[in-house]
């Protein structure tokens, strides 16, 4: 569904609002032929993210452009505190094998490298470290160790995408080529479309999904 400019653009501030985690009083919204612009400031990376998923799930949006900026409240924590407190949240994570993800900050900017056997818990280790003070941006360069993927892999994902109720009526065409998955066609949203990406990556031994969905609301 199509909405006019100004509808959607306060239908993502009330989403914002609605969200009690975070602080949208310097986030300016613009809207554009159904493409989201966020600018302005937040008090840290995780609110960053916050507003890019609120403003994602909104009816009508097809794409958001995160322009925010990272504002830290009071005294900037050193990139060796904010590289321990990272550390301490990856080992705290479940999900993340003990010592497999190492951690550098520069400037509260953190790189995440290492490896690790499967794409959750790389999504894992970029969680887990969302939410340490001191953080403003994240860049994650975790690989994947390599294992057999399945002859029958397309149609293992395609068969998870119509168990799906968010995405089994979306028109989604797989292919593979060794261990990447490409995803084509269409979906209503991007909550469907992150949604079947996902899905994709659940699949053993894939190392890449390609997505080139296209948003049709």
């Amino acid at each position: 569904m199509k909405k006019p400019k100004k509808l959607l653009e306060m239908d993502v501030k009330d989403e914002f609002g609605w969200d009690p985690l975070l602080d949208a009083s310097r986030i300016v919204v613009e809207a554009n032929d159904g493409r989201i612009t966020l600018r302005g400031v937040v008090p840290s990376y995780y609110e960053s993210v916050l507003a890019d998923e609120d403003a994602s799930r909104i009816g009508g949006v097809t794409m958001v452009e995160n322009q925010l900026l990272v504002g830290i409240v009071g005294q900037a924590v050193a990139d060796a505190e904010v590289a321990a407190d990272c550390m301490v949240a990856l080992n705290s994570d479940r999900y993340v094998p003990q010592g497999s993800v190492s951690v550098e900050a520069t400037d509260g900017w953190v790189t995440l490298s290492g490896e690790v056997r499967h794409h959750f818990q790389r999504r894992a280790a970029e969680h887990a470290v969302r939410g340490v003070g001191g953080v403003v941006g994240l860049t994650d360069d975790i690989g994947l160790t390599s294992e057999p993927i399945a002859s029958d892999v397309v149609d293992r994902i395609k068969r998870a995408f119509k168990r799906n109720a968010i995405i089994d009526d979306s028109l989604i065409e797989v292919t593979s080529d060794d261990h990447t998955v490409y995803l084509g066609g269409t979906v209503p949203d991007r909550f469907a479309m992150d949604e079947a990406v996902g899905t994709a990556w659940l699949a053993p031994g894939v190392r890449e999904v390609v997505n080139r969905l296209l948003i049709v609301p």
